[in-house]
């Protein structure tokens, strides 16, 4: 962002970590992209070519089993979180893992701002959570216990496994971001069965 798109009173050093217009400008309401399909979101697309290779797309990347996690910072005294099935783990030495928000995701607009993110493990009986941070509810958090990290994110209640986090890269990547962040702090949570979506469906281990 060029200093002439800083708010006023904030100097150029804040170019690095504040968010881009496209991000401030999904706080208005911003728009789903063409290939996402996180759970608990309808994503609307036109034209019969453009739907056939969204379907094509979904029903081959559907195939590959993934575990769901909640992502959550704390913005201005107010938790926030969101959704993210795109988590993995990257390094060992250093300790570093990733995930891909969407361009257009109010909840990352606010990590990249605070610089620091816990990942939450979602547990086999998670899925209303799952789709209570899918959404685009006002309060995500209303009748979800939690607690803070000694990094100051939010971790929930009954998850299989938390994972601390400050962002340490954050790189453009078509239609999102891949963000790297680097491990403060992590530990297995009170569940053992976690939550997983394939093929379109919420499903767990046996």
């Amino acid at each position: 962002m060029t200093d002439a798109e800083l708010p006023d009173g904030i100097s150029s050093d804040a170019a690095k970590s504040w968010p881009s217009r496209e991000l401030i400008d999904s706080y208005l309401g911003g728009h789903h992209e063409l290939f996402s399909w996180r759970p608990g979101e309808v994503v609307e697309i036109d034209g019969e070519a453009a739907q056939a290779a969204a379907r094509q797309y979904r029903d081959v990347l559907g195939q590959y089993a993934s575990g769901v996690t909640v992502i959550t910072t704390v913005q201005g005294g107010k938790p926030v979180g969101m959704t993210c099935q795109s988590f993995t783990s990257v390094s060992l030495d250093p300790p570093l893992v990733a995930f891909l928000p969407q361009k257009t995701s109010r909840a990352f607009a606010a990590i990249r701002q605070t610089r620091k993110f816990c990942v939450n493990i979602l547990a086999a009986d998670q899925t209303e959570i799952s789709n209570a941070f899918a959404s685009r509810a006002e309060d995500k958090f209303a009748g979800v216990a939690w607690d803070l990290t000694a990094n100051g994110t939010p971790r929930l209640e009954g998850t299989v496994g938390w994972v601390d986090c400050t962002v340490q890269d954050v790189h453009e990547s078509g239609d999102h971001y891949l963000v790297i962040g680097k491990v403060e702090g992590l530990g297995e949570g009170d569940a053992d069965k976690p939550l997983l979506f394939h093929q379109g469906q919420y499903r767990t281990t046996e």
